[in-house]
């Protein structure tokens, strides 16, 4: 009996690690397809400026979508995302200025990378956001790219990426956004220029980039890491559909929410030096948000 019953235990156990790895074997095989797909597109024609008055307006827009943020003040010290004891890989935002360990792009390798999240071989940039700044204006994306032209080359290298099995996994079940390129209507066009306004209409231009962390629908969702706590629902729903416009712009300015809770470090405010003005756009927008 105890034979038979060990008999039975271990076919139950080789069928399980069979399926596992018939699973894995699928896993591996489409992720692989996908980072290694190259897309046929079709560049936009940009003129690119660079007049002074464009590369402040670039440098407000790069430090508001979040590139000063992840690539760092000086585009080439990158945020690490997954380092090397990660179980999903090795992750960390590229130096993209010109120095050594950057990168030599002409315009048209810009307008692929932030229009498409596609590299000079246009195969998918890995973590590479460009689903959220892809539907710049016209105006903007040429003025982002002016100032990320212009910036000093640092001479700094950065470790190659890598992708391990649980992150091949997360990546195939839609829950780890490795290839934004994936995300991006690749036959988009674009207005030439969104003019400031103080309505919902402009904050919600602005609040795509809120998107990265609180999800396409504001409502957040679970912690990403251990010592991370969970992403707050900032929709109309959460705390801040109870806060007035002022109180939300000052939420930005100090750190601090109208119930007197210091926001944690995972809410970089700093890193998004949003006018007033600004605010109060995306304030209108997720307050409409049910």
């Amino acid at each position: 009996m105890l034979k038979k019953s060990l008999k039975w235990t271990g076919i139950v156990l080789g069928s399980l690690v069979l399926m596992l790895l018939v699973f894995y074997g699928i896993v591996y095989v489409q992720t692989e397809a996908s980072i290694n797909k190259v897309y046929q597109v079709q560049l936009q024609h940009l003129t690119i400026p660079d007049d002074s008055a464009s590369y402040i307006a670039g440098r407000h827009i790069a430090e508001i979508r979040g590139c000063v943020g992840c690539h760092g003040a000086d585009l080439a010290t990158g945020e690490v995302f997954a380092d090397e004891s990660s179980p999903i890989g090795y992750i960390q935002a590229s130096n993209i200025t010109s120095g050594k360990g950057g990168i030599q792009y002409t315009d048209e390798d810009w307008i692929r990378a932030l229009r498409h999240g596609l590299g000079k071989d246009n195969k998918p940039l890995w973590f590479m956001p460009s689903h959220e700044i892809y539907g710049l204006s016209n105006q903007d994306m040429a003025a982002l790219i002016c100032y990320v032209k212009q910036q000093p080359p640092v001479d700094k290298a950065t470790p190659p990426k890598s992708i391990r099995p649980l992150g091949r996994i997360l990546t195939y079940l839609g829950e780890f956004p490795l290839l934004p390129a994936e995300e991006i209507d690749h036959n988009a066009t674009y207005v030439d220029d969104v003019k400031l306004a103080i309505n919902a209409d402009y904050g919600k231009y602005l609040a795509v980039t809120c998107t990265g962390c609180h999800s396409a629908s504001f409502k957040g969702g679970p912690s990403r890491s251990p010592e991370q706590p969970p992403i707050p629902d900032i929709s109309s729903t959460g705390h801040p559909g109870k806060w007035t416009q002022q109180e939300f712009v000052q939420v930005f300015r100090t750190g601090k929410t109208p119930e007197g809770r210091i926001l944690s470090k995972y809410m970089p405010i700093k890193s998004f030096p949003y006018s007033d003005d600004e605010l109060k756009s995306i304030y209108l927008f997720l307050h409409d948000l049910k």
